[in-house]
């Protein structure tokens, strides 16, 4: 027998086990020297016919390139992409990357499934997962994972007749437009002891994409006059198709402590009895209507909606030639931070540009999504003068008033100065300053006739100077008209990539720092080729920036051969440099072949 009070306290223990037992489950692994990892995340492990389940794979690399992965072909399930995000930092020349993809896998049959290991390597450098097992069954409930806190405050409305355990799914806004956050409120009321964890089944969201708020709370709340212990589970969901979209109904198992009264009421020892009772309880399905965004979006809108604002900065208003100047732009606002597009930041004048960082921030609090998104260009002038960085724009969608918006920030001006550290010129003092006058002359000098007339050499000496000024005029003309001329700005910098960074490169092999060698070559051949094909391949990862050659007319076979010298100077990269360093050279000169190739190919 076990008295009220114990039952109460064991379903308090319950209920809070029941929470973090049901959490989802998270697989990593890193390789040996922590320099590549993968974390493998199933939101259940257990779905109905027809349910579906959520995997989140997040890729983290040191190297110059994220590792790829491909997600095995299970029979019985089908699985697609639902999204993908990147982040990207340079920090004292390490190069840090990561990537976070979502899939969606839909059960088409019954039985238990297993997604193998996900492994990813660069060299010999590898980090795998484990297998993760789940069940597809008629029968079967999954869990659910409770990821939010109890709001007591909207407490909901119970069923008729004060039943003892309920279960509530609403949304705050039956209406929105696309992209606005709406947020999903699953509630579990229970006036009763709980004596096993509940099994909780999500409701279905196909047709959003959805974002946890936190960790749970539970509490207690009065309904209609009734004490209910509650826990509240909230999502943030962002619809990504419009019309009206069904959130399907969620459902718990749970097994409650039903006290019942002895026979014999005479009897001394007559303690009440405590039964398991299982009770098994469905939510109604929620509609929600979705709207398209109004015409009228301004030049630049890349589908944010939300209520966002832009800050831009330079860390300098003062330069020199061959340095860079980094210009600082962040987003931060509430709505999808995730998926804001980073804003287009140019220069007016000719320099040098690539992305050096971005990030993504997301904060999660009082129910809402908020955050920032950050990027970091570089420009690299190669001649003094100055820079105008034209005004940055970024436009959204305010669902809250209707209406599109935009903020654009100033043009900005930045002096570049001579790059050597040579003398700067200074004018010169007064006359006092640099000494005493000279003296008068003791005595007249020798006399004789003055004329106007111009001497007979200075006619000749005339024709000289203006033959000199026009060669001189001609030879800055046609040095100006080659600076502007695009082909030949191309050929001076894959010049100064197969001089320079490769001598670079090459003397960082000969020190043993091979891995730093072929950092350096990889990027000096990402930049070359950009330049050949006339392609912008700042930040890009190497699969993209390939894709973006094929676009510029790059050849198959040519493709092929850039993508095995990156993987050769990838692996170099990642191996022990003992191992590495007669490869490293013949890596080294293979890329300076393809530049004086380019090279020759843009004259």
């Amino acid at each position: 027998m076990i008295g009220r009070r114990s039952v109460a306290l064991l379903a308090s223990v319950v209920v809070v086990a029941a929470i973090v037992a049901n959490a989802s489950r998270a697989i990593a692994g890193s390789s040996p020297s922590g320099s590549v990892s993968i974390e493998a995340t199933l939101d259940r492990d257990s779905l109905p016919l027809g349910g579906e389940a959520t995997l989140t794979i997040v890729v983290r690399s040191t190297g110059l390139q994220l590792p790829s992965f491909e997600i095995p072909r299970i029979p019985g399930v089908a699985a697609a992409p639902a999204g993908r995000a990147e982040n990207f930092s340079m920090v004292n020349g390490r190069i840090e990357r990561s990537a976070t993809v979502v899939y969606r896998f839909l059960a088409q049959a019954e039985g238990r499934f297993t997604i193998p290991a996900i492994t990813v390597g660069a060299g010999g450098d590898q980090a795998s997962t484990d297998p993760l097992n789940f069940i597809v069954s008629r029968s079967i409930e999954p869990g659910l994972s409770p990821r939010a806190g109890l709001d007591s405050r909207t407490p909901g409305r119970a069923p008729p007749g004060a039943p003892e355990v309920f279960l509530k799914v609403d949304v705050d806004k039956p209406r929105v437009y696309w992209n606005q956050q709406v947020l999903l409120r699953l509630r579990l009321y229970s006036r009763v002891e709980m004596v096993e964890q509940p099994d909780l089944k999500p409701p279905s969201t196909s047709g959003f994409w959805s974002e946890s708020l936190g960790p749970p709370r539970s509490g207690r709340v009065t309904i209609n006059g009734i004490p209910y212990a509650a826990v509240e589970v909230l999502t943030a969901l962002f619809p990504t198709r419009t019309g009206p979209l069904t959130i399907g109904p969620a459902q718990v198992r749970c097994v409650i402590a039903r006290v019942t009264t002895p026979p014999d009421p005479w009897s001394a020892l007559a303690f009440p009895e405590v039964k398991p009772e299982e009770l098994r309880l469905s939510s109604d399905p929620v509609t929600v209507t979705v709207d398209p965004l109004p015409p009228g979006a301004p030049p630049g809108f890349q589908g944010a909606v939300g209520d966002f604002a832009l800050a831009l900065r330079v860390d300098r208003k003062v330069g020199r030639a061959g340095e860079p100047v980094t210009v600082h732009a962040v987003v931060k606002g509430e709505g999808n931070i995730s998926s804001v597009r980073d804003p287009d930041i140019r220069a007016a004048t000719p320099v040098r540009q690539y992305v050096s960082g971005s990030s993504t921030r997301v904060e999660r609090k009082e129910g809402r999504i908020t955050g920032e998104r950050a990027l970091d260009v570089s420009l690299v002038p190669d001649q003094p003068g100055a820079i105008t960085i034209l005004p940055v724009r970024f436009s959204w969608f305010d669902p809250e008033v209707g209406r599109y918006r935009s903020q654009s920030s100033d043009t900005i001006r930045v002096e570049i100065r001579q790059g050597d550290a040579g003398a700067v010129g200074v004018s010169p003092g007064p006359l006092a300053a640099r000494g005493a006058p000279a003296a008068s002359r003791s005595r007249s000098g020798p006399i004789g006739e003055l004329t106007l007339d111009q001497p007979p050499a200075i006619a000749a000496i005339a024709a000289v100077s203006l033959a000199g000024y026009g060669f001189a005029l001609a030879l800055a003309l046609v040095r100006e008209r080659r600076a502007r001329d695009p082909r030949h700005a191309r050929r001076e910098r894959l010049t100064e990539l197969e001089t320079r960074q490769i001598a670079r490169a090459h003397a960082l092999a000969k020190s043993g720092d091979t891995a730093s060698a072929a950092g350096l070559t990889a990027d000096a051949l990402h930049s070359g080729m950009g330049h050949r094909y006339g392609a912008d391949l700042a930040g890009l990862p190497r699969r993209e920036a390939l894709d973006r050659l094929r676009e510029r007319g790059a050849g198959e076979s040519e493709l092929a051969a850039l993508a095995a010298l990156f993987e050769s100077l990838e692996r170099i990269a990642y191996a022990p440099p003992e191992s590495r360093r007669a490869d490293v050279g013949r890596a080294i000169d293979a890329a300076g072949a393809k530049l004086a190739q380019y090279r020759k190919e843009s004259s």
